[in-house]
């Protein structure tokens, strides 16, 4: 299953939205650092990928959220790289409040970047060994997202890709396609309706200066959700909401 690993973090008000909840950006922010916090403590962290010309990327997340953790609430993050093969590692989150209730569950699919050629690397096997994660065939699946389709009604709205958007694997950081999909959404909606589910899943990569379409489709308490660069589907997601 992996060594298990976790850190403790105080939610700050730059973390949260209007709601003064944890935003749904931060979420993966969060889980990110637990999982680089991590890498760093094996000895196996940025420094180490990025000598050799690599660097991890997601592919998806499968994000289950039964509730949002408030400012200056003190959360428990623990996470395991659980599986590998040679090119994906699945790795879990799990977000606990300070009565050890969970309250966040994250699955993701991580992979190598080879930062040159923009290609998937094998992982290397001295890294991967760190971790003690279990060897399998083919590691745990997340379902892909439903599609928006040529019968919904769209919104949708246009980005410009800045330089604050990107990441040191030199492409837009996953948590800013949160930001596309959920800023596409009327105010009114994102008042009374609470994120309960989110199945993210990436395709392509967005760059610096690029143009983005965020599209979005709602259906009462679900919306389908695709960021395009021209004629090519970048990210795809569906967010399931309660309505409060």
């Amino acid at each position: 299953m992996g060594i298990p690993f976790e850190i403790v973090h105080k939610i700050e008000y730059f973390e949260s939205d209007m709601s003064g909840k944890l935003s749904l950006p931060m979420i993966l922010n969060l889980a990110v650092l637990s999982s680089k916090t991590q890498s760093d403590h094996l000895g196996v962290g940025q420094e180490e990928h990025l000598s050799r010309g690599l660097g991890w990327v997601i592919l998806q997340y499968d994000v289950h959220i039964k509730r949002r953790p408030t400012v200056n609430e003190v959360i428990r993050i623990e996470t395991q790289a659980s599986q590998y093969n040679p090119f994906f590692v699945h790795r879990p989150f799990v977000f606990f409040d300070e009565q050890n209730e969970e309250i966040i569950r994250v699955d993701s699919i991580w992979a190598m970047l080879d930062i040159d050629n923009r290609r998937m690397a094998r992982i290397p096997q001295d890294i991967i060994d760190k971790y003690s994660a279990e060897r399998v065939k083919q590691i745990n699946h997340i379902p892909r997202p439903d599609k928006i389709t040529t019968t919904d009604d769209i919104i949708e709205k246009n980005y410009h890709v800045r330089y604050l958007d990107i990441d040191t694997n030199q492409h837009v950081n996953n948590s800013k396609y949160f930001e596309w999909m959920q800023d596409v959404l009327d105010l009114d909606y994102l008042k009374h309706h609470e994120i309960t589910n989110i199945n993210i899943k990436y395709e392509n990569e967005v760059r610096l200066g690029q143009e983005v379409i965020s599209q979005v489709a709602i259906t009462d308490n679900v919306t389908k959700h695709r960021i395009m660069v021209a004629a090519h589907t970048s990210a795809e997601a569906i967010f399931t909401w309660r309505s409060v």
